[in-house]
């Protein structure tokens, strides 16, 4: 018998977020609505910047970036 486990919303969510995969242009573009809103978070704004100044930005700051997008896309939709 096999045992199943319970997975967090969190973690969920998670994968699903991997599923949607946004381009490097909407992540820009959803940046720019967040700071221009001023609702940006703090790792929002260094990720923004980091990726003009670099065009690099911290895996982490990444993930949670994505993650924003994935819960504001299924609000929308």
């Amino acid at each position: 018998m096999k045992s199943y486990e319970t997975i967090n919303e969190e973690v969920f969510e998670m994968n699903k977020t991997k599923e949607v995969n946004f381009n490097n242009s909407e992540i820009i573009y959803y940046l720019e609505e967040m700071i221009s809103m001023d609702m940006m978070e703090d790792y929002e704004l260094e990720a923004y910047q980091d990726i003009k100044q670099y065009r690099k930005v911290k895996k982490s700051a990444l993930k949670m970036i994505k993650r924003n997008m994935f819960k504001l896309h299924n609000e929308k939709f």
